[in-house]
This record gives C-alpha cells, sequence and structure tokens, in this order.
C-alpha cells in the first residue's frame, strides 16, 4: 500500500465544491484522504466523495486562505498532501502520477505537474509548463496551488506555513520556503486544471492598471523577502554565462558544451545556452544535435522569437529555404506577440 495523501481543500461551500469533490472521488490512486476546510465557519454542506474518507474541520468563525491552509495543515493526516481550491480540478491519475514519481526520488519532497488554465472563455487558455529552477521560482510562481504535491515533513519538520500577512501570492511564498529544503520533481504531464474563471481573487490579473493595489503590494512582499537569495543566484548564474562565454570565444568548444549545458540546468528558461550550444554543434560539425538543441529549447519556450530565428538561421545554412521562411514567419509573430504584451 502506498502513502496516505491528503488533499486539502479550503471553502466557502461554493457550488463548485460538488466538483472538487468529484475529481477526488476520480483519482486512481489510495490511500486518499480529502479534508475539508469550512473557512466561513458557518458550516458548509459537503458532497460525498465516492470512497474516499472525508472529513469536515471547522475552527467555528471565519478564516482567510492563509489561515485555513494551516488550520488544513494542523489536521491533514496524510505523508503527502495537495491543496485544491474548491474551484478547480485534479484530473483522475493526478496523486497517482506525481506520488510514482516522488517514490522514485526519495531525496525530493516535492513534485508538480503541468496546469491547463481554463477560463470564462473556450477560446482563451494557457498552460503552465516549466522545467524547475531554483531561479526560475525566485523570479516568478511556476505553479498554482493544485499543482503542487508535497511530503508533509516539510511543514512538521521544516516548519513550512502559509504567511497569515498574505491573502495573495501565499502559494508562492509556500513554493520559495520549501525550496530551501528540497529540489522540485516537475512531473511533465497536464494532471490539474486552473479554472481562472471561476476564481474570485484577480491575481492573474495583478499587472494590470486597474488592479487591487493590494495585489501588487503581497506580491512585492514575496519579491521583497527573497531579494537577496534571488541576486545571489542571479549573480551567480550571469558569472556562469559570463565564463561559458570567455571559453567560447577561447575556441576551447568542449569545455564551452559543457558550461552552456550547465547554465541550462540552472535556468532551462533562457533561450541564451540553447542557442550557444547550439552553435557550438553546428562548429563542431554536428548540425543533428544543434538542431535537436534547438528543438528542445522550443519545446520549452514556444513563443521564444530568438530560438524560431536561431532555427530558420541552422534550415537555412541546410538548404531548406521553405522551413527557414516558415521559422522566420513565427519568430515574428512571437516577437510582435511579445510587444503586444508589453505595451498592452
Amino acid at each position: 500500500m502506498g502513502k496516505l495523501v491528503t488533499i486539502l481543500t479550503r471553502t466557502l461551500g461554493r457550488p463548485c465544491l460538488a466538483d472538487a469533490a468529484a475529481c477526488v472521488a476520480a483519482q486512481t490512486y489510495r490511500p486518499i484522504e480529502w479534508l475539508v476546510v469550512d473557512a466561513s465557519g458557518r458550516g458548509v454542506d459537503v458532497p460525498p466523495a465516492g470512497d474516499v474518507p472525508v472529513r469536515v474541520v471547522s475552527s467555528g468563525e471565519p478564516m482567510l486562505r492563509s489561515r485555513a491552509g494551516n488550520f488544513g495543515f494542523d489536521h491533514a493526516q496524510g505523508s503527502r498532501i495537495a491543496v485544491l481550491d474548491d474551484d478547480d480540478l485534479l484530473l483522475p491519475r493526478y496523486v497517482e502520477q506525481i506520488s510514482r514519481g516522488l517514490d522514485e526520488r526519495p531525496d525530493v519532497l516535492v513534485g508538480y505537474c503541468d496546469v491547463r488554465v481554463e477560463t470564462d472563455r473556450p477560446d482563451v487558455t494557457g498552460l503552465y509548463a516549466f522545467e524547475y529552477s531554483e531561479l526560475m521560482l525566485l523570479r516568478r510562481n511556476l505553479f498554482p496551488p493544485n499543482g503542487g504535491l508535497f511530503d508533509m515533513s516539510l511543514v512538521r519538520d521544516h516548519g513550512v506555513r502559509y504567511d497569515l500577512a498574505l491573502d495573495w501570492f501565499d502559494d508562492w511564498d509556500l513554493w520559495l520556503q520549501m525550496s530551501a529544503h528540497t529540489s522540485f520533481l516537475h512531473v511533465r504531464e497536464t494532471l490539474a486544471v486552473y479554472r481562472l474563471g471561476l476564481s474570485t481573487s484577480g491575481v492573474w490579473h495583478h499587472n494590470s492598471p486597474d488592479a487591487d493595489p493590494v495585489l501588487r503590494t503581497h506580491e512585492g512582499i514575496v519579491r521583497g523577502r527573497y531579494a537577496s537569495r534571488r541576486a545571489a543566484l542571479e549573480s551567480s548564474y550571469e558569472a556562469l554565462k559570463a565564463r561559458a562565454r570567455e571559453v567560447t570565444g577561447a575556441g576551447r568548444l568542449p569545455e564551452a558544451a559543457a558550461l552552456w549545458s550547465q547554465a541550462h540546468a540552472v535556468l532551462p528558461h533562457d533561450p541564451e545556452p540553447v542557442v550557444a550550444y547550439a552553435e557550438i554543434a553546428l562548429a563542431a560539425g554536428d548540425a543533428e544535435a544543434a538542431r535537436a538543441a534547438i528543438e528542445n529549447g522550443l519545446a520549452l519556450m514556444p513563443d521564444e522569437a530568438y530560438l524560431h530565428r536561431a532555427l530558420a538561421a541552422l534550415l537555412h545554412r541546410g538548404g531548406d529555404e521553405d522551413g527557414a521562411r516558415r521559422a522566420l514567419a513565427v519568430a515574428e509573430r512571437c516577437a510582435t506577440g511579445a510587444m503586444r504584451n508589453e505595451t498592452g
């Protein structure tokens, strides 16, 4: 039998709680428990979750998100825990797949999956699908609350808790606390759904001119809290790339390739190491390895114009003019989209 997994849901009793119950019941993994925190303090009607045991806990008074989360941590019985807000979903193999990954990596205490974003417009969707990097996590949140499954030792032994001063970005702060104790395992499969259309937080639009100023304040708190750690990693990373450029310029290609590979491991979503490695492969006469590097980079950064231009140059060099033109056209669309996002 596997480890007991707690699925924790904080709720005020909205109708969408029934959807959460259904996705808990549909999990292919056992044993699990569904722990429902009554954040209203007035009592909530909790639907059954199939054969999954359901426990409802309450402090008897209203609780905001962070306090309700910590209250749930204190009552969880599982060895691992996932946080499922009542407006989000877990796909049936969520617990099974991430648990399997963590079982195979006992040195890692957090696993996370790709998360599909659903909005109130069927034609507008998104996907959280970031490779793990501590530096990347310090720059931005990599997945929403229901993306991660983590070992309760982080809470019980290391004191990881939700910050009661945060009403927003509390999950990002939680992941950052955890990252001081463990690496994260990325399970490259879409196993959860973040239903933005049902969210009432507004956090997705925190950079909009009309966003609640408290959103920006709380984001600033999190960024400021980890600023020194982020700055140290940024400095180390830039020094690594500077060394890689120096070695490349000196013509020591095997050493340069190793350094650029190291840089890519530190920050997988930076296109510079990808292109630099591909150029070294080309210089060594291995066009196949160069193309594989760029295509792997595009799998991580499909909207990165720089990578599409690098692919176009590679195709042109190989005589594929039609392919090069298509790649350049995609690069132009990506660049236009990026400019629109920056100015809009």
